[in-house]
């Protein structure tokens, strides 16, 4: 500053001009501590109100290092150490632990499928070629023929076996006026303007093959499977929704399985499953086995949006898992008093006509 210029105004006069003839300047920001204080000059004179702000604006250090040390990251160095004393720094670890637990869980939904009897197909000499047969869709044949098929062939029987024919049918929240004509489009496909996963849920059951497998060779302890129901409403009127199906026509030979069920009626939080055929719970899996569960989870009452939820331990821990399938909770709805549609397809014409309901894919 030149020697000639005056002090800014608001700045107390220094007590000898002639040792100190320029106000202080403020520190620079590198952090250097300012000049002392000429120990001869009388003190300033207590800061205005109004003018306060400016001073402390003017001489405080706020982009000195050593202040900001000192004022703020010091206290909350001293916050964090004491909360890692506090809670044994368990808190880092967390942080770094990886969530992912040691049991692999996959699966797929099984459609509703029909029972039908239908002459079984036997390979023989005089049966026309594979190529020719090929041409015209016929239900899957078994692999190894049924028991009493050759007997019956014998005596001039035709041998007739059962195939499982399934069926896409959902309870959609919209009236049956909505369903005059055919819900599907071109591709053969359900018209997602009406049946989509925010109108519609499975009929009544859901059908769930559940695969569950450790990821490592130790132990595994699969002690219980059981139902999380996580919205509960009245069964859908009959005013205001319709079962609708749809079957094309394809048929074949079921899966052997092991089956269990589970009740969504009633007001708990969770749904008992209950294995009705094969071993029970729990069950150990070791050496990498995998445990399959075919789940029917039914309803005659309620509108429920569920996941299964699998209860095992390893290593003196129980840990729980829930299944979805494509990260999407599970829907079923009740059917009883609602309106019925249904269309079936033709496999050689490729065309739609309307028919009855099988009532028993709900079975």
């Amino acid at each position: 500053m030149p020697e000639n210029s005056a002090p800014p105004p608001g700045l107390p006069e220094p007590s000898e001009p002639s040792e100190s003839p320029e106000p202080p300047e403020p520190p620079e920001p590198s952090g250097g501590a300012p000049e002392s204080p000429d120990p001869q000059a009388d003190p300033p004179a207590p800061a205005q109100a109004s003018g306060d702000g400016a001073r402390w604006r003017r001489f405080l250090p706020l982009g000195d290092g050593n202040f900001t040390a000192t004022y703020i990251v010091a206290p909350v160095l001293v916050a964090a150490i004491g909360l890692g004393i506090a809670a044994g720094f368990g808190w880092i670890g967390d942080l770094f632990k990886d969530e992912k637990p040691p049991l692999y869980v996959s699966g797929t939904r099984s459609p509703l499928a029909a029972v039908t009897t239908m002459p079984a197909t036997q390979p023989s000499a005089a049966s026309s070629p594979p190529a020719a047969a090929a041409a015209a869709p016929s239900p899957t044949p078994s692999a190894v023929p049924s028991a009493g098929q050759p007997e019956a062939e014998k005596q001039g029987i035709t041998y007739q076996q059962e195939y499982l024919c399934p069926w896409q049918a959902w309870v959609v929240n919209k009236p049956p006026s909505a369903f005059g004509t055919l819900p599907v489009g071109k591709d053969n496909r359900p018209d997602p303007a009406l049946i989509n996963e925010r109108t519609a849920a499975d009929p009544g059951i859901t059908h769930l093959v559940i695969d569950v497998q450790p990821v490592d060779s130790r132990p595994m302890l699969v002690k219980e499977l059981r139902v999380k129901i996580l919205k509960r409403r009245p069964a859908p009127a009959a005013t205001t929704a319709t079962l609708v199906g749809l079957q094309n026509g394809q048929c074949g030979e079921g899966p052997a399985t092991l089956e269990a069920a589970a009740d969504l009626d009633g007001t708990a939080d969770f749904a008992t499953v209950r294995v009705t055929e094969g071993d029970s719970l729990p069950q150990e899996l070791v050496d990498g086995r995998t445990l399959h569960i075919d789940l029917r989870v039914r309803t005659r009452a309620c509108d429920c949006v569920w996941v299964p939820e699998i209860v095992w331990g390893q290593d003196g821990e129980v840990h729980r898992t829930e299944f979805r399938i494509d990260g999407k909770d599970f829907h079923t709805a009740a059917t009883t008093g609602l309106q019925r549609r249904a269309w079936t397809m033709d496999l050689n014409t490729m065309a739609w006509s309307e028919t009855t309901f099988d009532e028993s894919i709900l079975k």
